[in-house]
């Protein structure tokens, strides 16, 4: 399991004591979790979470735990102070190396939490097959994805959590609302591919800005 703050990169820049204090926030009530659910904490990398259980169904109902604690903190919380994460879920063989994992599952771990939205959980194929009747929401497939640097096309699903079921659009249905729109992924120009991440960011934040405009509707990146 891969999870992100949404927007933590742009609140660092603005105010970085509050960035901080809810990515201290966030930490902790991620880890209250993870043991009811037997997951191994692998990493942090900056604002991201790496984590390791023995099932998908394990990590699948933890994913569901965090998203459930980071509702209710946000329904106290004002604007400013509320934590959006996303989660990205895949089952798959790993090398262990020291107190890392490594290998082509995890990469594709990284790869699809960014397909889910901002307080979303996004899981793969091999994930849905061990979770599809055992969960206690629903799961809506998602377009096929192309992922960045994967060869093969993934079957993707979110979590439909009870918070987001009035919001959401059966499959097979298209939203009549006019005033939608999408982000285009930006392209990286730079002569240095190491510099991809300055596009990825800039794609991200003006989702998760533009989404926060009353009456406009803004479609996930997947």
């Amino acid at each position: 399991m891969f999870t992100d703050m949404v927007g933590y990169t742009a609140l660092s820049q603005r105010d970085e004591a509050r960035a901080l204090h809810l990515l201290e926030k966030h930490n902790t009530l991620t880890r209250s979790v993870l043991s009811k659910h037997r997951g191994r904490e692998v990493k942090t990398i900056g604002d991201a979470f790496l984590l390791e259980f023995d099932s998908a169904l394990d990590a699948t109902l933890c994913a569901i735990d965090i998203q459930q604690k980071l509702h209710e903190h946000n329904l106290a919380a004002t604007e400013p102070d509320r934590i959006n994460i996303r989660i990205g879920i895949h089952e798959g063989d790993v090398v262990h190396r020291g107190s890392d994992i490594l290998g082509d599952a995890v990469n594709i771990a990284s790869k699809i939490e960014a397909c889910a939205d901002p307080g979303g959980i996004c899981i793969t194929d091999p994930v849905f097959l061990q979770v599809r009747n055992k969960t206690p929401h629903p799961l809506a497939k998602l377009p096929e994805q192309k992922l960045k640097n994967v060869d093969v096309p993934i079957n993707l699903y979110r979590v439909i959590l009870p918070w987001q079921e009035a919001v959401s659009i059966p499959q097979g249905q298209i939203n009549d609302s006019k005033n939608r729109i999408a982000i285009l992924p930006f392209n990286n120009i730079s002569p240095d591919p190491n510099d991809s991440y300055f596009a990825d960011g800039l794609t991200e934040e003006l989702i998760t800005v533009l989404s926060k405009v009353k009456g406009l509707r803004v479609i996930a990146r997947a």
